[in-house]
């Protein structure tokens, strides 16, 4: 009985998706998910390049890490955070919008269309890191909901400052520095609207990665305003003392920093808008025989801000500290 038992379970196979079961009906619905279908596209790109594949045998995962081997690509799937990655066509944002919209003029004009990854390949690659990505998602709703900060506890208005916050410096007021000689600075989100960014900002997110790539573009908008137009000051640098302008009052930052923060992931959202400017101007992206193709995956991973959350906590600390130590009031030669 045990032996026609087992002879009657007929063992259903996906070697693509490495998947096995007994079950038909298990099997079918293996057919019709995500996963399979995302894999046996990626195994269709790669059948799809005679010229490589007669070269050498590669085994391409969807995340484009590349093997040798059948069997090493398996494993990989296993661990592969991208590949165990749910439909992430739910994730409906301005941002993936605009990466839809990619124009693929440049694709007829090459010889070599049959060995680059479509825009929708590229996209929906983009799309599964971002649905890794809660920070990025966060971002999105804050941007989209325009959250101000207008229920911010009046405690924190700069006119009731206790004396002895006032850099422990009798002869530099703090008062009198910011509602009086930095009157006419620029409120946090103004100052976020004029920085300038170009291309050369969006490559340092492949050079530098997301913390420093930010800072940097961050400090060099502060440092481009006079002192008096600025619209944060630090009075104290090791206890990371903020004191920032908005809505047309200065503020003391709170210790979770929510202003600051806000302004970071602002101007690190409008760095990321670029991309669709950086492919116009580097079509060779596309061709993963290129320099170019490295660099634009580079910068599209690092733009996520991090893989897992504490990640993206640490990287958003790190730019704190930047932009605090660019802010630092220097009280002896404003004295």
């Amino acid at each position: 009985m045990a032996n026609k038992k087992s002879q009657n379970l007929t063992k259903n196979s996906c070697e693509i998706c490495d998947y096995n079961t007994c079950k038909a009906s298990d099997y079918a619905k293996h057919l019709l998910t995500t996963k399979h279908k995302r894999l046996t596209m990626a195994n269709e790109n790669l059948q799809k390049s005679p010229e490589i594949s007669q070269n050498k045998n590669i085994f391409m995962c969807v995340c484009n890490k590349k093997y040798n081997h059948m069997s090493s690509l398996c494993k990989h799937k296993k661990k592969c955070v991208i590949c165990k990655t749910e439909d992430p066509d739910d994730l409906k944002t301005n941002l993936l919008d605009e990466l839809d919209e990619t124009p693929d003029d440049n694709e007829a004009n090459t010889d070599s269309d049959d060995l680059e990854p479509s825009s929708k390949d590229i996209i929906k690659m983009m799309k599964m890191q971002m649905v890794e990505n809660q920070e990025m998602r966060s971002l999105i709703i804050e941007l989209l909901k325009k959250e101000t900060f207008n229920t911010i506890n009046n405690n924190n208005n700069i006119n009731n400052i206790n004396n002895n916050n006032n850099c422990n410096n009798k002869s530099f007021n703090l008062n009198l520095f910011l509602n009086e000689q930095c009157k006419d600075a620029l409120n946090i989100d103004e100052f976020v609207e004029s920085i300038k960014m170009n291309l050369s900002d969006l490559e340092d997110f492949a050079n530098l990665g997301y913390a420093d790539g930010v800072s940097n573009i961050f400090s060099k908008g502060i440092k481009a305003l006079d002192i008096h137009k600025r619209p944060i000051h630090c009075s104290d640098s090791k206890r990371e003392v903020l004191y920032i302008k908005n809505n047309d009052e200065w503020i003391k930052e709170s210790d979770d920093k929510p202003l600051i923060k806000n302004a970071i992931k602002k101007v690190a959202f409008k760095n990321i808008r670029q991309i669709n400017e950086w492919v116009k101007e580097n079509p060779s992206c596309k061709d993963p025989r290129t320099k170019k193709y490295d660099k634009y995956n580079k910068i599209v991973m690092n733009a996520m801000s991090g893989v897992t959350e504490q990640e993206q906590k640490d990287n958003i600390e790190k730019i704190v500290k930047n932009v605090t130590k660019s802010v630092a009031i220097d009280k002896y030669a404003l004295h």
